[in-house]
């Protein structure tokens, strides 16, 4: 979902979502996960820029045209990384995680529990680079030892009724009785 409307997230849905994460599976039950839950739209699109910064400042010089793609993508001003949503999530594994997979699958969960309450998510990649800037991560009260793992996005969706891609159905690659 990159198309979101103007109405609020209410606290209480937010906080249904990061409980549903909390439910996901983990190593000797560590659960590894830590939120930081930014709604102000303000910060949003702070963080929006300085994300972009760090991508295009570590593959401003890549061959590899995936990323080439990525960097004339963000290189336009007008490119917003979080798309103008209203929530930006940002999920850590905490210094003692045995699995970081743990928070990858805390983030499907929430993504999975957005959409049944009529919300939409995208996981952002492209702002990975945040999670090595620790002047932003002293701002928004990230301790020492912690990894940005997912950074996620939500909100209602400016269209309703959407419909999931195609998938390519050809993904087995044997099967063995």
């Amino acid at each position: 979902m990159r198309n979101f409307s103007d109405k609020e997230v209410s606290d209480e849905v937010i906080k249904e979502i990061i409980r549903a994460g909390t439910y996901a599976p983990t190593a000797v039950n560590k659960q590894p996960w830590r939120f930081v839950v930014i709604k102000n739209k303000q910060l949003i699109e702070e963080y929006d820029k300085r994300a972009k910064k760090a991508f295009l400042a570590a593959y401003k010089d890549t061959e590899n045209p995936e990323l080439s793609k990525f960097v004339q993508f963000l290189s336009k001003p007008a490119t917003r990384i979080f798309y103008e949503a209203p929530v930006l999530i940002l999920l850590f594994a905490s210094p003692d995680v045995i699995n970081e997979h743990d928070c990858s699958l805390a983030a499907e969960n929430m993504m999975l529990a957005a959409q049944s309450l009529g919300i939409g998510s995208c996981w952002i990649g492209l702002a990975e680079g945040l999670g090595y800037d620790m002047e932003f991560l002293k701002e928004v009260g990230v301790p020492e030892g912690h990894k940005l793992i997912a950074p996620l996005i939500f909100g209602y969706p400016a269209k309703q009724n959407l419909k999931a891609p195609a998938r390519n159905a050809d993904v087995i690659l044997k099967w063995i009785n």
